[in-house]
């Protein structure tokens, strides 16, 4: 049965040892093309050259960072690979097992000091389905366990300076964020901890029309704060789960 073309771009990108490092280099955070080559015997152009081919598979995404562009692991791709093959309860005790082997061999004074986040998606709907997805109907799709236990709802204000935040059952609630940049259907900035507590980052989420239809989210988030190894992957994992499940199946559905 053909694997498709998307997956064999995938299997393609990890079939070489050398582009596998630049992942492994890539997941303690993301790292200019000088930096990667710096880990490497072989010449620029080659790293170069690797990039490009994982950054086809959708396993790399680049963003301009004043003067440089950082690129970044993005794991969205891997999901479908997991999803298809690997049983979930196996999938969990893997997951499990690697992390805990992962703490033992760690140093204790490893921590991060950021967290530095890339991900993209393409998504069938029309961009001002996401854009409204994104802003007046995020309650339908944002829910435990990414909110506290007393949140009942969530509120998005879609001007500079609006409030993005739960409500609470008695008349309270909790700001988790504030719109520090929007364009209608294109642009959307939230400011603020996100429920990371000892983090302030922003989060960004850019949209743009898709050559094959439908819409490309382009999302980012960075957080300055000391985070350990674990919250910063569990927190990649959550934007994961919210903007590559959630929100696409709304989106998706409502298209439909």
């Amino acid at each position: 049965m053909d694997e498709g073309f998307g997956t064999g771009l995938l299997w393609k990108a990890l079939s070489d040892p050398s582009r596998r490092r630049i992942l492994d280099l890539l997941r303690t955070g993301p790292a200019t093309t000088g930096q990667v080559a710096a880990s490497f015997d072989i010449s620029r152009i080659a790293v170069m050259r690797h990039l490009s081919v994982l950054a086809e598979a959708g396993l790399v995404v680049s963003r301009k960072r004043g003067r440089e562009r950082r690129h970044y692991i993005n794991a969205v791709p891997l999901i479908g690979v997991v999803d298809r093959w690997v049983e979930p309860l196996p999938a969990a005790w893997a997951r499990t097992l690697q992390r805990l082997a992962e703490r033992v061999e760690r140093p204790a004074t490893d921590v991060a000091l950021a967290i530095d986040i890339a991900q993209e998606y393409t998504l069938n709907a029309d961009r001002r389905d996401v854009f409204r997805a994104l802003t007046t109907d995020v309650a339908s799709w944002w829910g435990p366990p990414y909110l506290t236990n007393r949140a009942t709802g969530l509120v998005l204000e879609p001007s500079p300076g609006g409030l993005f935040g739960e409500t609470w059952d008695d008349g309270g609630g909790k700001v988790l964020a504030t719109v520090t940049a929007v364009e209608p259907e294109r642009l959307l900035e939230l400011t603020g901890t996100l429920h990371l507590g000892v983090v302030f980052g922003i989060a960004e989420f850019q949209l743009e029309d898709d050559a094959g239809g439908g819409t490309k989210l382009s999302f980012s988030h960075r957080g300055i704060g000391e985070v350990s190894p674990e919250v910063a992957e569990a927190h990649a994992g959550g934007w994961t789960e919210l903007l590559g499940n959630r929100l696409r199946t709304f989106v998706e559905g409502k298209e439909a």
